[in-house]
């Protein structure tokens, strides 16, 4: 599509290919009035207004091209507990207290998302396989078993299992030194969660307004985001947008930054129990990760390559 996020050619993409049938939202037309309008239809967007709205709000929702065109549709698809940094990193950064805080708000995180998913029939793909994570050489290896120890010792998580290099390649098909397998992770079609978010949230009240970029936010006399066709005013404003909100708040401009990553899709295979037997999402501890997993309809999902 042209417009607000035609250059990030989702449209070409596995994802959209794949994606269950979803309802078309209106431009915002003139100027409305509501108590929170938030700006961005991924999941962050979405959710926040969903429980919102749960709690008596009226929403108003502004995504600048198609829901779930942004990032909440063209990612991995990996389900994996934890933060991106790791409990050892975060211990190291913040101490054990703050680092367990940290880290039982990403498993809520996760519960969260199991509990959407159910609560309101999101058709997904949802596959709760396990995440591995896959040492490439000896030293990852030790990386690993740290990391799972501080899990358990700091953390008190411990669903998480260390396997040696064969019992690594029973899981999936690549010589890895050996693993760290995590039982809480697993897989998911990303777009049509974000869809299944965007039907719920709608369903709740929300309104929501596609092709509509937030073109200016003003705070006085009070909050007003504006588009080139109307504008929404509001006591409350949510800003979503992640590396998408094209300036419109200032305070964050300098701490975005363009990063390529890439996913190809292979066509289906004719025997997916040779490629990845668990059939749980893979990781490795390579510097530019590499990630893949299974496709509900069989193909191989492999990402990688940062610019």
């Amino acid at each position: 599509m042209m417009g607000f996020n035609s250059g990030l050619d989702i449209g070409k993409s596995y994802y959209v290919a794949t994606a269950n049938p979803a309802h078309d939202h209106p431009a915002l037309q003139g100027d409305v009035d509501t108590d929170l309008v938030v700006v961005g239809g991924g999941c962050t967007g979405l959710s926040a207004a969903l429980h919102a709205a749960g709690r008596g709000l009226k929403v108003v929702l502004l995504e600048g091209g198609k829901i779930g065109w942004g990032a909440s549709g063209r990612n991995g698809g990996q389900i994996i507990p934890g933060l991106r940094k790791s409990a050892k990193g975060l211990v190291k950064l913040y101490g054990p207290e703050r680092a367990r805080a940290l880290f039982a708000l990403a498993l809520e995180a996760r519960g969260l998302v199991l509990d959407l998913i159910e609560r309101h029939a999101i058709d997904c793909d949802l596959r709760l396989t396990g995440h591995l994570a896959g040492a490439v050489n000896g030293s990852d290896l030790r990386d690993l078993e740290e990391e799972a120890e501080c899990l358990a010792a700091v953390m008190n998580f411990h669903d998480v299992e260390m396997l040696s290099a064969a019992q690594a390649r029973e899981m999936v098909n690549t010589p890895y030194h050996g693993a760290m397998y995590e039982k809480l992770g697993g897989h998911m079609h990303p777009l049509n969660y974000t869809l299944g978010l965007a039907r719920a949230t709608a369903a709740a009240g929300v309104t929501i307004h596609e092709n509509s970029v937030a073109l200016r936010l003003e705070r006085e006399p009070s909050i007003r985001v504006s588009t080139a066709k109307g504008s929404v005013r509001a006591r409350h404003v949510v800003l979503a947008g992640d590396a998408l909100l094209q300036g419109l708040e200032p305070r964050v401009n300098s701490r975005i930054m363009p990063v390529g990553n890439f996913i190809i899709a292979t066509e289906p295979l004719d025997d997916t129990s040779d490629v990845i037997p668990s059939n749980a999402a893979v990781s490795d501890t390579r510097f530019v990760v590499n990630y893949y997993r299974l496709s509900a309809d069989g193909r191989l999902l492999f990402g990688g390559g940062e610019r």
